[in-house]
């Protein structure tokens, strides 16, 4: 945990700042963002569930679900970090849709050109297709976004608080120290597994956290007997 490198950082009080002032900044923008927008993360989520289905094909964006048979023309599928996966719809009237997903899963990995889906259609967007009883929400559909920011929040929050507690406590002190190191090493490793743990977790808190608690324990654990070791070692 305290390695060379986390040691250096907080070798000069101009590191130890740069260390003060990323953390902090971690914690306000987790701080921040949830006091924004985590009351109404749900909000948009709950008026597409509750939305009624359309009498009529809608002339112009509306609050109401209206459903049609969509044509595939197309399917984009990358691997490349950063950019979606894509499929292009035309409707019956010639109208083409460009859908983006965060997966190709249920249903679009099976999707080929020529398939026929039926797509959902609220507030003007395409927001989700289905077919055989399978359904598959575009990026265009609403989603958990109280969810999504409270797993940010556990991504930045303890570790930001941590790495700016191993910067405040070597500013106050003429020396860095193995437990300063160990903070920030700590700090670091909570960052890395909040990263981590929606990969495995996916966009639930619950799983989110789930994956980060068993780390961070662990972590923790590592980070108290690399502190009590080498203060016994220098002690011997």
């Amino acid at each position: 945990m305290g390695n060379l490198s986390l040691r250096g950082m907080l070798r000069h009080r101009i590191g130890a700042a740069v260390v003060l002032l990323s953390g902090t900044a971690l914690v306000l923008i987790g701080v921040l963002m949830s006091v924004r927008i985590a009351p109404d993360g749900v909000r948009d989520l709950h008026a597409y569930e509750a939305a009624p289905r359309c009498a009529a094909a809608p002339s112009e964006p509306a609050e109401c679900r209206w459903t049609e048979p969509f044509t595939v023309t197309g399917i984009h599928l990358t691997g490349k970090r950063g950019d979606s996966d894509r499929a292009y719809l035309t409707s019956a009237d010639g109208t083409r849709w460009k859908t983006a997903y965060a997966n190709r899963n249920p249903l679009l990995g099976d999707l080929e050109k020529g398939d026929r889906v039926t797509g959902t259609v609220w507030r003007g967007l395409l927001t989700e297709i289905s077919r055989g009883g399978t359904s598959q929400r575009t990026q265009d559909a609403p989603a958990d976004m109280r969810a999504r920011v409270l797993i940010l929040a556990l991504i930045v929050v303890p570790s930001g608080l941590l790495t700016a507690v191993a910067g405040a406590w070597r500013l106050v002190r003429s020396h860095p120290t193995t437990g300063m190191a160990a903070t920030l090493g700590l700090g670091c490793a909570l960052f890395g597994a909040g990263l981590f743990s929606p990969v495995i977790g996916g966009e639930s808190l619950a799983g989110v956290a789930a994956v980060w608690l068993p780390v961070a324990v662990v972590s923790s654990g590592i980070a108290i007997w690399y502190t009590v070791h080498k203060r016994g070692a220098a002690a011997a």
